[in-house]
């Protein structure tokens, strides 16, 4: 596949309202270091990151997650209305008043306890042990960044730190593990903080303390940087001043990695990639960002994927981004990616829908057939 040329004025532009769908597929990257994928995500792309690090640790060699929880969090809250009998909280119910405060953290006036990290262990290796996932102990290799928003008030701070506690209990330790719970700078709320946002958006500017869309905040720093500068830490280089000119942001047939007849998938036709110019001689590293619900690219039209500071990090340190897309459906009109099994109860295994398309994707861009 061609891509368009980086430099040139409007080389590639959004429509809007985006695209439901696309010829142009998605290429195969031969100047791609299979040794260096790593993945981030906001808020259920954070938990689907974690979720997708743990399912695939022997490919993925780190992550990123701001307000995200653990592996199978909502598998085990208990119902606080059933002490004498243990009974497990439902899965929606646990992901909106426990694995976050979506919905407050009550149910039905009692709250429910936080998740647990013996629990999502417990999750992990039995669905090793069922060959659902790859054998945890690849992601002792691995390298991790949290970040917690001190005023994030949508995911507990309790949460993140059982996420900490579950990759310290699988052998991420010392310096590969990095938790920001955001004790300087100005204090976040629940979303994307970025040191400037520069880009033309129909939303206003959102400061740090807000949680508004398009979820992109202006804060004293940028997570991006952060979290790729902990991912691949050798020779890190500074920012690009203009990433439009120094990259191209291509859409691709993301249908293709999914049965789009089956709408409870919940995957938007058309997936975003881009690709640093220098990338077309040089060898480069993947990453796969994950939006937050409600920040895909027909919520908040380029907000994520231009504005979000990952692709001004990338174009100077050749790291192509993929940008997977979520869609709505009717047990995920907020469009959401997949942490609580709207897609089916495999959801966090490598055969999940949602878990196996974006597997497809990254298999194409390395040139690996599936069966590999």
């Amino acid at each position: 596949m061609l891509l368009p040329v980086a430099g040139q004025a409007d080389h590639d532009p959004l429509a809007d309202p985006p695209p439901r769908s696309t010829s142009q597929k998605l290429p195969a990257i031969p100047t791609l270091d299979r040794s260096a994928i790593t993945v981030s995500g906001l808020s259920s792309g954070g938990f689907f990151a974690h979720q997708f690090h743990v399912a695939f640790s022997h490919l993925v060699k780190g992550a990123g997650i701001i307000a995200g929880g653990p592996f199978g969090c909502v598998e085990s809250i208990p119902n606080p209305w059933s002490p004498f009998w243990p009974a497990p909280l439902d899965r929606v119910s646990a992901a909106v008043v426990a694995c976050t405060h979506y919905y407050g953290d009550r149910y039905y006036g009692l709250r429910p306890s936080p998740p647990k990290n013996e629990d999502s262990l417990r999750v992990i290796r039995e669905a090793a042990d069922q060959g659902l996932i790859d054998n945890p102990s690849h992601l002792a290799d691995s390298r991790v960044w949290l970040f917690h928003g001190k005023s994030d008030a949508i995911v507990p701070l309790q949460v993140m730190e059982t996420l900490r506690q579950v990759y310290d209990t699988l052998g991420v330790h010392g310096s590969k593990l990095q938790f920001d719970r955001n004790q300087t700078g100005s204090a976040a709320n629940h979303g994307m903080p970025v040191s400037r946002f520069a880009g033309e958006s129909k939303f206003p500017i959102r400061e740090c303390s807000e949680h508004q869309p398009p979820f992109v905040i202006q804060c004293d720093y940028e997570a991006a940087v952060m979290l790729l500068r902990h991912l691949y830490p050798d020779d890190f280089k500074p920012a690009s001043d203009d990433p439009h000119r120094d990259g191209t942001l291509v859409a691709f047939n993301q249908s293709e990695f999914f049965n789009a007849s089956n709408a409870s998938v919940s995957l938007h036709g058309v997936g975003y990639l881009y690709v640093p110019a220098s990338c077309a001689a040089e060898p480069c590293r993947l990453h796969v960002a994950f939006h937050g619900c409600k920040q895909d690219v027909a919520s908040v039209h380029d907000d994520f994927i231009r504005d979000a500071g990952y692709n001004r990090w990338a174009a100077s340190n050749n790291i192509i981004i993929l940008y997977p897309q979520a869609t709505a459906s009717a047990a995920n009109p907020n469009r959401c990616w997949d942490f609580w099994g709207y897609s089916g109860s495999n959801y966090y295994g490598q055969n999940g829908p949602q878990m196996r398309a974006v597997k497809a994707m990254i298999d194409r861009l390395i040139g690996q057939s599936p069966q590999q």
